[in-house]
């Protein structure tokens, strides 16, 4: 008789199984994978994204609309990557402006993992976070397993949800497209039930597809090229760097050279969260397209901490370039600290038009502190160049609108010396 009611009890629990799987009313949640759900990389070397993206950064955007789908929130599930950088930021993709987000250091790792931005750590660690709209009531939030959540403002009818990595790299150091990590997965949540749903499908970004807008600056001309803060404004900037940028054309027989003693760069995450600056770099890119082509960062370049380092820019088509190069190799041979970029002015961009000699030039620094004297995040923006006037024509406070005046030496500042001047023996810069 016990043989019996062991055998039935298996029978029946084959009918309520089978029951349950015929009636249920949950349905299965199928989403892509990872890579699926994320755009495929947007490199900042591959001389496409405008507004002078680092040439040492990658992208990924997942782009959605947030009106076709107002009971939804996101959850985004990853590994922490093995980068110098990352982070989550939001863009209204209808307007390119940046509207939140949250940088490596300020993620909360999941239970029984580390942050390896704040400590240093060999685990795979991983981490959640929520991206939920402002209809989403805060009783709600605060029942979400993880107080990683990044708010979106009302009215935005298409999101773009942002990854950047700089400097990616596996586990053992070597360089990695995605940080030796998979991309992060997404699922979907309602908003009223905390239940999942399916993510919403990613639609077509703006991400890359704003064309430059510039007008030509008379100052370009001038043999001083100083620098200033760029404004924050569109075309998906990221809110934790602050850029200064100066502008010049550049002649064929002439060099560009601009000296300061760049931020100190932590070397362990430990160091991380009071660092003055978690990174580096600076850039050059084409007035004519808003697209870099040559970079350096602060690892790589000629560089010691609290001494002035000297960029010179020169042409490929210099007729003196080899002599040129000699020279720098000379001067870094005798404990200097020069850093040489080629400006190939006849190199074609992807509309296959030459990229010219009007230059842009970008000293880019990530996470500054704003606590450091010389951070130049307690700089002053000055506006681009426009119908109404230069840069330099307005400035309304040198002492904090010019690099080299707000700054002193770790202000960039830059003269044109003609190539003559610059190889002769008894050249020094008036820096």
């Amino acid at each position: 008789m016990k043989k019996i009611n062991v055998w039935w009890q298996i029978a029946l629990l084959f009918v309520l199984c089978a029951c349950s799987d015929d009636n249920s009313e949950t349905p299965e949640i199928i989403n892509p994978s990872p890579k699926e759900q994320w755009s495929e990389t947007l490199r900042g070397d591959g001389e496409v994204l405008a507004a002078y993206p680092d040439l040492y950064s990658n992208y990924w955007e997942y782009t959605y609309n947030m009106n076709e789908y107002p009971d939804v929130a996101l959850c985004i599930q990853g590994s922490f990557p093995h980068t110098r950088y990352f982070s989550f930021s939001l863009y209204n993709d209808e307007t390119g402006t940046a509207i939140g987000g949250i940088d490596d250091y300020d993620i909360i790792p999941d239970e029984g993992c580390d942050n390896p931005f704040v400590v240093t750590s060999s685990k795979d660690n991983t981490f959640t976070v929520y991206v939920v709209p402002a209809s989403m009531d805060e009783a709600l939030i605060a029942q979400l397993p993880s107080k990683n959540i990044c708010r979106v403002e009302s009215g935005v009818n298409r999101l773009a949800v942002c990854i950047r990595h700089y400097l990616g790299t596996d586990g053992n150091g070597n360089k990695d497209e995605y940080g030796g990590v998979e991309l992060p997965a997404i699922r979907g949540i309602d908003i009223h039930t905390l239940e999942e749903v399916v993510a919403p499908l990613r639609t077509t970004s703006n991400i890359d597809s704003f064309g430059p807008q510039y007008v030509t600056s008379k100052s370009d001309e001038n043999r001083e090229v100083p620098f200033f803060l760029a404004p924050k404004g569109l075309y998906y900037p990221n809110n934790a760097t602050a850029y200064l940028y100066g502008r010049t054309h550049l002649q064929t027989d002439s060099v560009l050279i601009f000296s300061f003693i760049p931020v100190n760069i932590p070397q362990q995450v430990e160091d991380y969260r009071d660092a003055n600056a978690r990174y580096w770099s600076i850039c050059l890119g084409a007035v004519s397209n808003t697209r870099s082509y040559y970079s350096i960062y602060d690892a790589i370049a000629q560089a010691r901490e609290g001494e002035k380092s000297s960029f010179i820019i020169c042409q490929k088509q210099n007729p003196k370039l080899e002599e040129i190069q000699a020279k720098v190799e000379e001067l870094n041979q005798n404990g200097g600290l020069w850093n040489l970029f080629v400006w190939d002015k006849e190199k074609l961009d992807i509309d296959n038009k030459p990229i010219g000699d009007l230059i842009t030039v970008m000293y880019r620094n990530i996470l500054p502190n704003k606590n450091w004297e010389y951070s130049i995040a307690n700089m002053e923006p000055t506006n681009y160049a426009d119908e109404e006037g230069e840069p330099i024509d307005k400035v309304e406070d040198p002492k904090k609108q010019i690099a080299h005046i707000a700054l002193g030496d770790y202000g960039p500042y830059g003269l044109k010396y003609s190539t003559a001047d610059f190889l002769s023996p008894d050249f020094t810069t008036a820096q």
